[in-house]
């Protein structure tokens, strides 16, 4: 088994090369990262001469995939180049099916945007001379991929970027690197911070900005790098939201039951869905309601204001309450999910599914309401609904024909959800005409 070494990219090209001259195959190179041990040292190769010509995007993805932090980046790198440059493999990168051409894509875009994060999120302090300074922790071994970008953008300035792999040291005329561990420097404070932080406040516009794609796009785990972290929260609402009085319910007399508490609720990180959302939404309606509504998760109007069952899904429910006959304020309503899970879409939050697992880590604050309420009869709305409370992945259509009971006694009824509704088209009669029914019909049993 011959041995090679590889550090960075130009060291894996320069042993590639040698190792492909010499016609050896994948199967038979142990990529060893210096310092590590191995039964066989790593044996002297002949010197790289020609070889076959490499498709310039084939070195493109090459050079992004080594800064990633897969320690099997270099097998890989080397199994898809010999596969390109030795097989009748000349259209293989077009084959966005393939295993590895699929695997090191994969890589080579992570890798972008970390730069990209890199370029987004690194914050220069005054240091000692007129040395600006930064630290900066990225998942990939990006510094030297992103340091040009600080170079032609702040020319004029003297600055170094340490990272925990290594450092950038800008002089005025060139890029110094350092290729060693370092150490995160002390906090320290920097009289031009509170200058930047009103700046951001002043240009953070939640008219013109959508807040929460803003939080999504500045993870946390860069938080603590940033001085405007601590305001990103305060102002992770719209401004009019924010300032707005409370209103109170449209329906008179309501009875708001928030189950679990609220306080609880809102600190919940059993998945990671409160990343993204403005807040959790409870359930609400009386304490003791005999008919329970559960659908998916809230929607973009529900996560602003913080109630289930506010924006056009919910004025769809409304009126099918209404022709069966049931009031709002008599029945209560929540969500199997309780935050938003969504995608940005240009300025628009588009809807996302929960994945399983989200549903199942929101099971405990389901069961809680179940158990506080009891109610005689349980509807569930959709199929996320009805895979929260029947652990069942059959067609609503399906579901809906089968007499079922809930493990905690409730007659349960599964129906259609209210924006299947407002995406059905021309099937948004009938599936109108389902819901309402199968509403009428829970009001008649817990009427019963």
């Amino acid at each position: 088994m011959r041995a090679a070494v590889a550090a960075d990219f130009a060291s894996w090209r320069r042993q590639a090369r040698a190792l492909l001259q010499a016609a050896v195959p994948p199967e038979d190179v142990e990529w060893q990262a210096p310092g590590e041990s191995s039964l066989f040292d790593a044996e002297p190769l002949p010197d790289a001469k020609a070889t076959a010509r490499i498709p310039r995007e084939l070195v493109s993805l090459l050079e992004a995939s080594a800064c990633h932090a897969d320690p099997d980046r270099w097998a890989l790198m080397y199994r898809l180049l010999w596969r390109v440059a030795r097989g009748s493999h000349r259209t293989l990168l077009a084959d966005a099916a393939d295993a590895d051409v699929a695997r090191l894509t994969t890589m080579a875009k992570a890798v972008d945007r970390e730069v990209h994060k890199m370029h987004a999120f690194v914050r220069f302090k005054t240091g000692a001379a007129g040395l600006y300074e930064a630290w900066f922790e990225p998942e990939h071994d990006i510094l030297r991929r992103a340091a040009p970008f600080f170079r032609d953008r702040f020319a004029s300035m003297r600055w170094i970027i340490a990272t925990p792999r290594g450092a950038a040291h800008w002089n005025g005329e060139e890029i110094a690197y350092v290729d060693a561990p370092m150490a995160r420097p002390a906090a320290s404070q920097d009289a031009k911070e509170a200058l930047w932080r009103t700046y951001y406040a002043s240009i953070f516009n939640p008219a013109r900005l959508n807040p929460k794609a803003m939080r999504q796009h500045m993870p946390q785990r860069y938080w603590k790098n940033l001085p405007e972290a601590q305001d990103i929260v305060r102002m992770s609402r719209p401004r009019d939201v924010l300032q707005a009085p409370v209103a109170a319910p449209r329906w008179a007399g309501r009875v708001r039951v928030d189950v679990p508490d609220p306080t609880q609720l809102q600190s919940c990180r059993r998945c990671p869905l409160w990343e993204n959302a403005t807040q959790a939404v409870p359930g609400e309606g009386p304490g003791a309601a005999r008919v329970m509504l559960v659908g998916e998760q809230p929607g973009d109007e529900e996560d602003l204001k913080g109630r289930p069952f506010v924006g056009p899904a919910g004025k769809v429910l409304e009126r099918a309450l209404l022709e069966a006959g049931i009031a709002r304020d008599s029945i209560y309503v929540t969500n199997a999910v309780k935050h938003f899970k969504w995608e940005p879409r240009g300025k628009r939050r588009l809807h996302k599914t929960p994945a399983q697992r989200e549903i199942e880590a929101c099971q405990l604050w389901l069961d809680r309401e179940l158990a506080v309420v009891k109610p005689e009869v349980i509807v569930a709305m959709g199929a996320t609904a009805a895979f929260a409370l029947t652990g069942e992945k059959l067609s609503i259509a399906k579901l809906r024909a089968m007499q079922m009971r809930h493990a905690s006694g409730a007659r349960l009824i599964v129906t259609y959800h209210p924006s299947a509704i407002l995406r059905g088209e021309e099937r948004a009669g009938a599936l109108f005409d389902a819901l309402r029914d199968d509403l009428r019909r829970a009001g008649g049993i817990a009427a019963g």
